[in-house]
């Protein structure tokens, strides 16, 4: 993968920016930490691969630059869920965390399990839940996916593949979304189960539609180079 700055510059660079905006003598520093980094690169690498939009891949290779918000934004993920997964250090964890919110303006936590295959597209003010996400999704500004449950208690709602998320979409409750679905821009689900291969809008009047799609390919699809099945 290119990388904008090497591992260790890059380790650097965002050890400077937890210690410049939170300076409580926790240092970005361990084996732990190491490792997060090993396997958050891993992750972004097997990710932005298969994005077609411009700036992740050059001569077929995945591209990450610490000066591209929205990739960083998904490395910051990557970086804090790995660490949790391999050390639950919750200091360094909650500080990327609030790193995220100030840089990008977004908030997610370190538990939330994204898919291994998503992009965030201009997704300042979005807001992303613990439920149950899918491959190849796609989440522009303003969006919501609330932390919801269903009747046993298991997280919920169910996204699943190809998940596009306009400006201002949100989900809320505990309904499954299927395959291949794109919600429009400020489109509100509120328990709303939504079927495969479906596109959800809010029409001139404010009122919600959900339609089959019409086109051959869901809106997801262009941006990445896999099919979504």
């Amino acid at each position: 993968m290119f990388l904008s700055l090497p591992k260790s510059e890059l380790k650097d660079y965002i050890g400077s920016q937890l210690k410049h905006f939170f300076p409580d003598g926790y240092h970005f520093v361990g084996s732990d930490v190491d490792s997060a980094m090993n396997l958050a690169l891993e992750r972004t690498e097997y990710c932005f691969e298969k994005i077609t939009s411009t700036g992740y891949t050059k001569e077929g290779r995945a591209c990450f630059s610490h000066l591209h918000s929205d990739q960083y934004s998904q490395f910051i993920y990557y970086l804090s869920n790995s660490l949790w997964n391999i050390s639950q250090n919750k200091i360094l964890c909650d500080k990327m965390v609030m790193l995220n919110k100030l840089l990008n303006g977004m908030f997610f936590t370190y538990n939330v399990q994204l898919p291994n295959i998503f992009l965030f597209g201009h997704p300042v003010g979005s807001v992303l839940g613990k439920a149950n996400y899918s491959d190849f999704l796609v989440v522009l500004q303003n969006v919501t996916i609330n932390t919801g449950f269903d009747d046993e208690g298991n997280p919920a709602p169910n996204l699943g593949k190809g998940l596009f998320l306009g400006a201002g979409a949100s989900i809320m409750g505990n309904k499954k979304i299927g395959d291949r679905v794109s919600i429009g821009a400020g489109a509100t689900l509120y328990n709303t189960e939504v079927p495969d291969d479906c596109v959800v809008i809010r029409n001139r009047i404010g009122k919600l539609e959900l339609r089959q799609r019409v086109k051959l390919e869901c809106t997801a699809q262009q941006y990445f180079n896999v099919p979504i099945h």
